[in-house]
């Protein structure tokens, strides 16, 4: 009996040393000539001679790993330390200098890197917990009577962020994962798998309203935020790699003034790609069965939000996208679309700057939420046209009552516009066409006079295309042309386009029209479908 007692025992200690003591990190160390590398199969930690005291550093590293290995064992991380990393760089590896290695920043960094996580309210709480941080105590009920719950919220927006926000979010970070760790969901914590459910019985017993979070559900286990950067309040980073993004916010104004905003904006991106793709496939079926590989895996995009900048671009082949007004996401995103994850897929593509704009105009407004901006913009000049007269220039006298007068014509009320695609095209090239004839009394702005191209970017080796006849029209027009052909022609026949070979393609084998007899045909479908025309040709 006595024997029994004592395996028993020994098997429950066995047991109790397995789950409860993780193996000791052993790193082996090879020298290099600039560097050591420590490592083994999942860790490496390479110091560079720049570091003075090499062996304190790797003593700091080394017992920070073994600490977060304690807890759990870790994946995977990659860590480089070098004196030259002045500003610290997360992008999957660790890349620092010596200092940093001291910081809290620097052990939060350790946690997401070694089990892969993203959403930085896990990371906080998990930091709490790993490191024996003393928990601080907060009214939640009082705060949150008054506020929404986010689990991002006002820390990541630190510049408008009041201390009282900061901490309680904070606070309810510590608490929660504390809270789902006592009720055996650690290992959805560290696998980016908290659902909703998850977390009611814990904002029940806080008196914590989740409406506001649920709104948000989607940004749930795929979202980081940092401040490594300096002149960079924000970095974004989604974890998935259909639509993932990194957004940096390179300029802060009223935009970016609260979490709030810029979850809504996050949501809505995930919207217009979204609806980009099912617009694609349900109205080009063909196009999207043979090319669906590369529409549905488009590289992660990193965006930068930049009120400073000149205009709004994409870098086409580099997935960057420069945002100096945010409603312009699903424009320049649709032109990453038909080119980045083509590319990829070593279809090549390149095409007319008439066609890569048209196109990229013609899905935004179609499938996107996008176009509501500009809507509420037209909206917005007509009513103070009659209202504020006089704060007006002239030339937006003119555009507004043009845009009142057509509309009217054809039973387009703005502030009751509905989501059909159709009446969306309508209105863009109401609105397009009108600006087309108001640039003729000033400046184009950003664009030559007569062409696509932006000043001073003209592609020099496009003018040779037999194609390229395109590229010499207004910009605005080119957008009311290019929907005239998709009217005439189907949005099919004109995604295959984007993907032929230009060098010797031309408009009468594509089309069996000229590009002179395609424009005529173009102001006829103006006339066809819009009352009123004559106020805009």
């Amino acid at each position: 009996m006595n024997k029994k007692i004592s395996l028993v025992s020994l098997i429950l200690i066995l047991i109790l040393f397995t789950n409860g003591c993780a193996k000791e990190i052993s790193l082996v160390a090879n020298k290099g000539e600039y560097f050591t590398m420590y490592s083994n199969d999942n860790i490496s930690v390479k110091i560079s001679n720049t570091v003075k005291d090499k062996e304190n550093a790797y003593s700091t590293v080394l017992e920070d790993l073994q600490r977060i290995n304690g807890f759990s064992p870790i994946h995977k991380i990659e860590i480089d330390i070098d004196e030259k990393h002045v500003i610290p760089k997360i992008e999957g590896s660790i890349k620092c200098n010596s200092s940093f290695i001291n910081t809290e920043e620097f052990k939060k960094e350790l946690i997401k890197r070694s089990y892969d996580i993203y959403d930085n309210w896990i990371s906080e709480g998990l930091y709490s917990k790993i490191y024996d941080l003393e928990k601080k105590e907060v009214d939640f009920i009082a705060y949150y009577s008054n506020n929404e719950f986010s689990l991002y919220g006002a820390r990541f927006f630190e510049p408008f962020s009041s201390k009282e926000e900061i901490q309680n979010i904070k606070s309810a970070s510590v608490d929660l994962v504390e809270h789902l760790i006592k009720k055996g969901k650690k290992e959805e914590l560290l696998k980016n798998q908290v659902e909703i459910a998850d977390i009611k019985e814990w904002a029940k017993d806080k008196n914590i309203d989740l409406s506001y979070q649920r709104s948000i559900n989607s940004l749930m286990n795929r979202m980081e935020v940092n401040k490594l950067k300096p002149n960079i309040y924000l970095t974004l980073n989604t974890k998935e790699e259909i639509n993932g993004f990194i957004i940096d916010v390179l300029a802060m104004d009223e935009r970016y003034k609260t979490a709030k905003i810029v979850e809504d904006f996050i949501l809505m991106m995930d919207a217009n790609v979204k609806n980009i793709k099912e617009g694609i496939k349900k109205d080009a079926p063909n196009f999207y069965n043979d090319y669906s590989l590369a529409i549905e895996n488009v590289p992660k995009i990193h965006y930068h939000f930049d009120i400073n900048a000149d205009i709004d671009f994409a870098e086409m082949g580099q997935g960057r996208i420069v945002l100096k007004n945010l409603s312009a996401q699903a424009h320049e995103y649709s032109h990453i679309l038909i080119v980045d994850s083509f590319l990829n897929n070593n279809i090549v593509v390149n095409k007319p700057i008439w066609l890569d704009e048209g196109m990229a105009n013609y899905l935004s407004i179609a499938y996107s939420e996008s176009f509501k901006f500009a809507i509420e913009g037209m909206h917005r000049l007509i009513l103070d046209a009659k209202e504020n007269e006089d704060k007006l220039s002239e030339e937006e006298k003119i555009l507004a009552d043009k845009w009142y007068k057509i509309f009217m014509a054809n039973n387009i009320e703005l502030n009751d516009l509905t989501e059909n695609k159709n009446e969306k095209i309508k209105v863009s090239t109401i609105a397009t066409t009108v600006m087309t004839d108001l640039s003729k009394l000033e400046d184009s702005g950003a664009f030559q006079k007569g062409a696509v191209f932006l000043k001073g970017q003209e592609r020099i080796g496009q003018k040779l295309w037999p194609m390229g006849d395109g590229n010499y029209i207004d910009y605005h027009d080119n957008q009311s042309f290019t929907n005239s052909l998709i009217h005439e022609y189907g949005l099919e026949k004109l995604l295959y386009l984007m993907v032929e070979d230009f060098t010797t393609l031309t408009y009468e084998e594509y089309f069996g029209k000229s590009y002179e007899e395609l424009k005529v045909d173009w102001i006829e479908y103006l006339k066809e479908n819009i009352k009123a025309i004559e106020l805009m040709l």
